[in-house]
């Protein structure tokens, strides 16, 4: 028996019913389409705009998404954490998961994560989704339908509430984003520039002239000879020999074309539009920043991005009930990675004297591995910090430690 292949279509969306939809797109309070597209959109194509996007991306699939309840962590609901944690679908690493949610935002300032359940209703996979263009219709109860249409022509339509939608630049359209448009010159001027550069390095390792002959007119054909035989001596002088030659009834005038091309500093203004585009710094993409200019990049673009992706995952797989029970999905990061070891130490001191942390979490901020255990749950705390009985029996204040 042939057995039947099946497609990454087949994984995403399995069995599911598709949702009716009437012939009607759903109905915005303003005057815009109720649809986005993905064609024509080629930031992703620029260099400069593609090394923004993969660094937030990058930085981003460092944050650890957590389940947790009154801000405790919860590893008993079902399996979203280990969906969140290590893997969120089939084919896809929670690394993998986090990148691309983040890379397809910035690239299309929408991203759609859509939410697998199995029989019971339990969420049993998350798949971003990137299609080339996505249209809301309404069922025939009134409800948002959002159908995907892919660049093999396969269509899909799901609830819109089936769906975690992320946005950027969220404006003047009700439910999508704006697109990256007003990138376009930006990029066009980088572009330009790039190709000015390398035309000006072609010509300049190019001989160009005029070859003149001065003894009679000449028919068509032989100009065209002249001018082809002069072309292969040249080539050959390249290959070695260093002459070309010409006969005295013939001159060769150069002609010396001097391309126009950006200075330094006005390269460097058309890449710093588009690096403010995206509100990173040369620095940060380059990887060579200090800790206050990482703090910035973190407290300007990684942290609204946790504070959106936890919103969304939040309110899309929590219900109203949950949510009141304190259910939570929070993305978290470990803001003291770029820390200096001075700045790490002081804090290890601080927390000492709070009762803060665990040791293990003291040792993984120094980069060291954790002990694991009950050893490595122990609370670092100082000694002036504890409870002063126990301290005096510590320090031998009571009958140095024996009772009378």
């Amino acid at each position: 028996m042939k057995k039947e292949k099946r497609s990454l279509f087949d994984m995403v969306f399995g069995n599911k019913k598709q949702e009716k939809i009437i012939e009607e797109q759903f109905k915005m309070f303003n005057s815009y389409d109720s649809e986005f597209t993905t064609v024509g959109n080629n930031i992703y194509d620029s260099n400069i705009a593609r090394e923004c996007i993969d660094t937030i991306a990058t930085h981003a699939a460092k944050l650890v998404p957590k389940h947790i309840q009154n801000s405790i962590s919860n590893h008993i609901q079902g399996d979203i954490n280990y969906l969140l944690e290590f893997k969120p679908n089939p084919i896809m690493t929670k690394y993998d998961f986090i990148y691309r949610i983040v890379s397809l935002l910035y690239t299309d300032n929408n991203t759609f994560i859509y939410k697998q359940y199995d029989k019971n209703g339990m969420i049993v996979g998350l798949f971003p989704i990137l299609a080339t263009q996505y249209d809301l219709y309404e069922t025939e109860t009134g409800l948002p339908v959002l159908q995907f249409r892919f660049i093999n022509g396969q269509t899909y339509s799901l609830l819109y509430t089936d769906l975690i939608h992320i946005k950027r630049f969220y404006n003047r359209h009700d439910i999508f984003g704006e697109n990256n448009k007003i990138l376009n010159s930006p990029i066009e001027t980088a572009n330009t520039a790039n190709e000015g550069l390398r035309n000006a390095i072609k010509l300049t390792n190019n001989l160009r002239g005029i070859i003149k002959h001065t003894n009679a007119m000449l028919k068509d054909k032989d100009i065209k000879t002249s001018r082809d035989n002069f072309v292969k001596d040249f080539i050959e002088m390249g290959n070695g020999s260093g002459i070309a030659a010409l006969d005295a009834k013939s001159e060769f005038k150069e002609l010396n074309l001097k391309p126009i091309t950006l200075d330094k500093d006005q390269l460097e203004q058309v890449n710093h539009n588009i690096f403010n585009y995206f509100r990173v710094s040369e620095k940060i993409v380059r990887s060579d920043f200090s800790p206050e200019e990482w703090n910035a990049f973190y407290e300007s673009v990684i942290e609204p991005l946790a504070i959106q992706m936890s919103d969304a995952f939040t309110v899309n797989i929590f219900n109203k009930k949950a949510i009141k029970e304190g259910h939570r999905i929070i993305f978290t990061a470990n803001r003291l990675q770029y820390a200096s070891l001075q700045d790490k130490i002081k804090l290890l001191q601080t927390a000492g004297q709070l009762g803060m942390l665990k040791k293990d979490e003291g040792r993984e901020i120094i980069d060291f591995t954790p002990w694991g255990g009950e050893e490595g749950e122990k609370i670092i705390q100082s000694l002036n910090n504890i409870d002063s009985k126990i301290a005096n029996d510590y320090q031998g204040g009571k009958n140095n430690g024996e009772s009378n």
